[in-house]
């Protein structure tokens, strides 16, 4: 037998009337007839959903780092809160397209930052691969010093954040 999940809704219309039905409310009908719990499976909607997309693809894996730009953009699109996070050798983008304007996936960078969805980069890893003076003059803060690794990844977790990795 199929398993039916999430929230089932639709209209019927019957000439001038239009009822509205739902899973919901069917499986309230039957736990109100039976007795008992009835058990639904619920998908959270979109705007309950977080994602946190960390970028660990600096500009020598552009690939790979392009299809975080997009997936950031995409998921923001479709009403997920989303946030994006530059982590070891991705902390060199705000550099690179800072030198290099023209460079591929630029709109993408100029998007993610005027729609507020990076967060900022490692501190730590900026440090290390000597870009923190570039992120600043990006405007891209450093979201810890440079003895301390950044974002904290259990504190996202607790806050909801599905986790997604790149590179």
């Amino acid at each position: 037998m199929p398993q039916c999940r999430g929230r089932v809704s639709g209209t019927h219309d019957r000439g001038d009337v239009t009822s509205q039905w739902s899973l919901q409310s069917f499986m309230g009908v039957i736990e109100t007839v039976f007795g008992g719990k009835a058990e639904t499976q619920h998908r959270e909607t979109e705007t309950e959903q977080k994602y946190a997309v960390l970028l660990n693809a600096g500009p020598d894996d552009t690939a790979t780092a392009a299809n975080g730009f997009g997936y950031v953009l995409e998921l923001d699109d479709a009403g997920y809160e989303t946030r994006l996070y530059l982590d070891g050798e991705a902390t060199k983008w705000p550099a690179e397209f800072y030198e290099n304007p023209d460079r591929p996936f630029n709109h993408e960078w100029t998007q993610i930052k005027r729609r507020d969805l990076l967060m900022g980069a490692c501190g730590f890893c900026a440090n290390a691969f000597e870009v923190a003076e570039a992120c600043e003059r990006s405007e891209v803060d450093l979201l810890s010093g440079s003895d301390e690794h950044a974002p904290e990844v259990a504190q996202l977790a607790d806050d909801g954040f599905e986790l997604l990795t790149m590179g």
